[in-house]
């Protein structure tokens, strides 16, 4: 996600990396404004940075020691919000609220469900819930059948996560 401020819609892979190694370090050279580049991270333990540099950074690891950082990914939207030039990332749940931020496209393709599920969008990866065994309480084998249930799915999508179910067959090849 970008500041609006910043003037882009997309980026290329390479200029994402380029971005976030500290190659590009101002908007006007990928097509933006002439506006300096504030990276804004996720600290190293971060699941959210790891997705990141794995599929958008293509294991590139970004230079968070020139950046400002932040544990919380509702103060990295903020963060974005308020900073000129601010380029950071985030879940796509987190842009379920319509933040006053962009959500830049990827080679052209937009950060959607829809473009996860088909394949074309590939920063993603699965959430997972784990029990200790098969459940034995009624309580949590009930919450796991809701959670797992086709009329819970609208639910789950409404919040920004993905369903597994509905992943094409080439998005699953490629997050295995």
């Amino acid at each position: 996600i970008v500041n609006k401020d910043a003037g882009v819609k997309s980026l290329t892979t390479q200029q994402l990396i380029d971005i976030f190694t500290g190659k590009v370090t101002n908007w006007k050279q990928v097509g933006g404004k002439d506006v300096k580049i504030v990276l804004v991270s996720r600290p190293a333990s971060s699941g959210t940075r790891a997705t990141f540099e794995q599929y958008a950074l293509k294991k590139t690891a970004s230079r968070s020691n020139q950046s400002l950082e932040t544990d919380d990914s509702g103060t990295l939207i903020q963060m974005i919000q308020s900073v000129e030039g601010a380029v950071g990332y985030v879940a796509l749940s987190y842009l379920t609220g319509k933040p006053n931020v962009t959500a830049v496209a990827i080679n052209g393709v937009k950060p959607t469900l829809a473009n996860v599920y088909n394949g074309s969008y590939k920063v993603w990866n699965y959430e997972h819930m784990y029990t200790k065994g098969q459940p034995k309480k009624t309580a949590v084998k009930a919450f796991l059948k809701k959670m797992m249930s086709k009329d819970y799915e609208s639910k789950i999508e409404g919040m920004g996560y993905g369903v597994a179910s509905k992943l094409s067959d080439k998005a699953k090849k490629e997050h295995k």
